[in-house]
């Protein structure tokens, strides 16, 4: 289950940093604490009353269903959503005057302890569990801010993600397996059909080359429900793709704000010609 979307709550603290701090803004780091249980309360209160509602049961770990449920691109979209916390929170750190190495672990450590908890509360669903890999995942992801600063090799990756609805197959199969509690009409952070993840390498990126390739991972709309009312079927789609390095292409958009609304904005993979390379082979001139 992704469950990260709401951490973007935290951007407008950092679109409001104009200088680095030498020193810690008491003000600011307050605010951070206060965003921080924000968006952490408001995130607990909108899955309890969607993904944790029903009955509780004892503590379990999952039964290998995690595995089926959506072909492991929730595993993408776990990794992913440790990237962003982890990057969103050192990112408000930072901008309250907290030294650099400390915020990029302080941010790792949020995005591995948050994993941790939604993984605590998916032990006492009936439905879940506490799955290993969505453990994993996540708390790996939440180390690529720090790995992306201190090994230069990671400074020509970016992790990004497309969405674009190209099908309600999850909104047709999540009202037959619960008809008492669909999907919410907004349920796009777990509609795994119209997501991909990509892995973008940009390998010119020190001599200024605009282009880079893509690697895309997804799920088509094939999934159905068996006679215990559980996914099966459909097939991971692979994909490769031209991307475009929009910090090289935007750079001499230098402000303070600017260079962090690009690095947000370079989270997102931006139409380009891709070919899917399984399960079938097909040219799209601009993949969204």
């Amino acid at each position: 289950m992704n469950k990260t979307f709401i951490l973007f709550f935290f951007l407008p603290l950092n679109l409001l940093s104009q200088n680095d701090s030498i020193s810690i803004n008491k003000n600011k780091l307050n605010l951070v604490y206060a965003g921080t249980a924000a968006s952490l309360g408001i995130s607990y209160l909108f899955l309890q009353n969607s993904w944790w509602i029903d009955n509780k049961s004892t503590f379990h770990f999952d039964d290998g269903s995690d595995l089926r449920y959506a072909l492991n691109v929730d595993k993408a979209g776990h990794f992913f959503g440790g990237i962003l916390v982890s990057d969103v929170f050192q990112n408000s750190l930072q901008w309250s005057g907290v030294d650099e190495k400390k915020s990029y672990i302080y941010g790792a450590a949020m995005g591995t302890f948050v994993q941790l908890g939604i993984e605590m509360k998916d032990a006492y669903a009936p439905n879940w569990g506490f799955s290993k890999w969505d453990f994993i995942s996540g708390s790996f992801g939440s180390l690529v801010p720090l790995s992306k600063r201190y090994l230069k090799p990671m400074k020509y990756i970016d992790f990004k993600l497309s969405y674009y609805k190209k099908s309600d197959q999850y909104w047709i199969i999540g009202e037959q397996q619960k008809p008492q509690s669909p999907p919410g009409k907004y349920d796009y952070h777990n509609d795994y059909v119209n997501q991909t993840y990509w892995v973008s390498i940009f390998p010119f990126r020190d001599k200024g080359h605009l282009i880079g390739f893509s690697l895309g991972f997804g799920l088509n709309d094939q999934q159905f429900l068996d006679s215990f009312n559980t996914k099966r079927g459909g097939s991971n789609e692979y994909y490769f793709a031209l991307d475009y390095d929009l910090l090289q292409i935007l750079k001499n958009w230098n402000t303070p704000s600017a260079k962090k609304i690009k690095h947000w904005l370079n989270y997102f993979k931006l139409p380009a010609p891709t070919i899917r390379i399984s399960p079938n082979i097909e040219f799209f001139p601009f993949f969204l």
